[in-house]
């Protein structure tokens, strides 16, 4: 069984720290740079971040990233943080819901070529050198909830400073 956490990690880019995908104490980005150096992996921030700038972009992380029990998703994880959008790299897991435990049954680069976010994923490059990872759903639901917490604060902060262009919050029915 491996674990999941949303910690706080500082950026390679010089901005604020943030909260960031850890798996069995190594960052899934700087992980993923070591697996496929020069590929420019390390860097990319987590999708549930408040920094996605497309409100669809938005729903679509928060509806796939925890399928219900016995479905699989195809979830952007990680994106690139020049754009924070899904026009730029998008690593995505395929992502199980087995009732008790919750799957990444495999990683890979999001290589959809039509603009359209519901079709984030339909065409993947997936990953030969990481064989997916199996977490409990309380250790996947913790992580999820940190990920909610913080997304809120961005939000509000974000609120407070444009509030002509109040955002809505995908995870909330």
């Amino acid at each position: 069984m491996n674990t999941i956490k949303a910690e706080i990690d500082k950026s390679d880019y010089g901005t604020d720290d943030f909260p960031n995908l850890k798996i069995d104490e190594f960052w899934l980005d700087e992980k993923l740079e070591e697996l496929y150096p020069n590929n420019m992996y390390r860097g990319l921030y987590p999708t549930l971040l408040f920094w996605m700038e497309i409100e669809q972009e938005r729903k679509v992380v928060w509806n796939r990233i925890l399928p219900k029990i016995g479905e699989i998703t195809i979830c952007p994880i990680l994106m690139c943080p020049d754009d924070n959008d899904f026009s730029c790299t998008i690593i995505l897991a395929e992502i199980e819901n087995c009732e008790k435990t919750v799957k990444w049954n495999k990683l890979g680069i999001d290589k959809t070529t039509e603009y359209n976010a519901k079709k984030v994923g339909s065409k993947a490059e997936w990953f030969e050198k990481i064989n997916g990872f199996e977490f409990s759903k309380a250790d996947y639901e913790k992580m999820l909830s940190e990920f909610k917490k913080y997304y809120l604060i961005e939000k509000t902060n974000w609120d407070k400073q444009n509030p002509e262009f109040k955002q809505k919050i995908p995870f909330e029915k």
